[in-house]
């Protein structure tokens, strides 16, 4: 059985698709931008557009009442691999007390929605029913 997870704690979705949806013990976390949990863009270095994207993806597997070491795997879409250095450091202070890091895809692409310059999904297994 499918569950649509959401919370008040990321932004809302703008189009038709769920912050996050289980199915059984997995949890598929849709692509976060650096958006506020009102939805407001914000506009800044790519590491704090990073942290943003990186703090939405916590809150919603947080209500899902898992933690970031349930998270198994990160797809980062990035606007220009020049700022991967940035990115992958703030990728790895968030995850630094995590004992298995995600396995993980960076993708470099043209534009993304809203002038953003990073998008995060993640898969995360929650080990519960």
């Amino acid at each position: 059985m499918h569950e649509a997870i959401k919370t008040t704690s990321a932004p809302q979705p703008r189009g038709h698709y769920s912050q996050a949806v289980r199915v059984g013990s997995f949890l598929f976390v849709s692509g976060q931008l650096p958006l506020d949990r009102h939805g407001n863009i914000v506009k800044g270095t790519m590491a704090e557009e990073a942290a943003l994207a990186l703090e939405n993806i916590r809150a919603i597997v947080e209500a899902a009442e898992g933690t970031i070491a349930d998270i198994v795997q990160c797809t980062i879409y990035i606007s220009d691999i020049e700022h991967w250095v940035e990115v992958n450091g703030i990728y790895g202070a968030f995850f630094s007390e995590v004992p298995v890091l995600p396995a993980r895809a960076v993708v470099p692409v043209k534009e993304m929605h809203f002038g953003a310059h990073i998008e995060i999904q993640a898969i995360a297994f929650l080990n519960r029913p």
